[in-house]
């Protein structure tokens, strides 16, 4: 039985009856052998709306039934010419992995359509919707948020590697290819960027230590080594660079200091930070390159004030102090240049809170065993 289709003047008439001869809904509704909803719904329409009411209402003219059918025609060709853009990469996968995707576009395209143009049966979707949950599609989907959580955790920083060993740390086994498999089709990709650029100058008439240290990064114990080199940062009122110092055993970030200036003062300052707050208590071994900040007077006056064995890059090789310079490529990477800072008071902010909160507390390092800085100072402590 086809549908009655009613025009606009004629629901404008049964409203204005029902208005200016006081008769009510459910009476016209049973003269007019209308449902007492369709009356009430034409009420609605025409008092929000006025004489405006009704557009879709009324017969159309042949030139408008063509317009409308070559709109739905060209609606339908746009449709299905989507369709395989979204799918490409399922068109040749199981039924079972289409019929997700499937469900996420049914509001965006014609459910028919979709199974159609991927060669599964219309039936079957529908089937697949009403089934329950297997253990195994359970167990994906709780993987899913934990990777998920993992990945936000470390600020969108981790690939495949790190959440893998991380969701090992937790107890759950899953290989690091599953991980990545995962994060490809969760979207998840690591947002870190690589730029490099040359900071200090050695280039000078002062005296410079001989490379005690020569490659040997793997100490047996907390402040026995430090590291020790500056950066830079860029923001919009100009460079502001960044002395570091860390610890070789656990690679924690043991003092720093920030300036508008690369001096002397600034890697003296970064020293004296990481000398109170360790407080080592034999002769510690201190290695940098061969800046002249570091080789100024002042500087190493303070290194033998503080029992500390000086050591020296040899001139031209950066390996000789290739673990700071690793550092401060990951804070470039995972921080510095994902972001635009507009004063140096913003950035000094977001630097201390990304190696005080993040590097030291929440960074796992392949180095140390995938742990942190932090823990790994606390488990030799806790060991010895």
């Amino acid at each position: 039985m086809k549908k009655k289709g009613y025009d606009k003047e004629f629901k404008q008439q049964v409203v204005q009856m029902i208005q200016e001869e006081g008769k009510t809904v459910p009476q016209v509704a049973k003269e007019l052998d209308l449902h007492d909803n369709t009356v009430y719904r034409w009420m609605a329409e025409f008092k929000q709306d006025g004489a405006q009411a009704f557009p879709g209402s009324g017969q159309l003219k042949p030139d408008d039934k063509a317009l409308r059918d070559l709109q739905k025609r060209i609606r339908d060709l746009e449709e299905e010419n989507d369709i395989p853009k979204k799918s490409d990469a399922l068109l040749r996968q199981r039924p079972a992995l289409i019929y997700p995707w499937i469900h996420q576009y049914r509001f965006q395209c014609c459910v028919a359509k979709l199974c159609a143009i991927l060669n599964v049966s219309r039936s079957g979707y529908y089937q697949w919707t009403k089934r329950k949950e297997s253990k195994r599609e359970r167990r994906r989907k709780k993987l899913e948020r934990r990777i998920r959580r993992i990945f936000l955790d470390s600020r969108r920083l981790y690939g495949s590697p790190k959440i893998t060993r991380v969701l090992h740390k937790q107890g759950t086994k899953v290989s690091e290819k599953t991980v990545a498999r995962i994060m490809k089709g969760l979207g998840l990709k690591s947002r870190t960027v690589k730029k490099y650029k040359a900071t200090t100058n050695s280039k000078h008439s002062l005296s410079v230590a001989e490379n005690v240290l020569n490659r040997q990064f793997r100490p047996e114990a907390p402040n026995k080594a430090w590291v020790t080199d500056i950066t830079y940062v860029a923001t919009d009122e100009g460079w502001l660079y960044l002395a570091s110092v860390m610890d070789l055993y656990s690679r924690k970030i043991v003092g720093f200091q920030m300036a508008e200036r690369m001096t002397k003062e600034l890697v003296i300052q970064a020293l004296d930070r990481a000398y109170n707050q360790q407080r080592p208590g034999v002769q510690l071994l201190h290695h940098s390159d061969r800046g002249s900040q570091y080789a100024s007077h002042d500087y190493q006056a303070r290194l033998q004030k503080y029992n500390m064995k000086g050591s020296m890059s040899r001139k031209g090789n950066c390996y000789d102090n290739a673990c700071i310079e690793s550092f401060h490529s990951v804070i470039k990477k995972e921080l510095i240049y994902l972001e635009k800072f507009k004063t140096r008071e913003q950035a000094r902010k977001r630097i201390f809170e990304y190696i005080t909160c993040f590097y030291n507390a929440k960074r796992i390092h392949s180095t140390i065993g995938y742990l942190t800085p932090n823990e790994c100072e606390r488990m030799y402590r806790k060991a010895a």
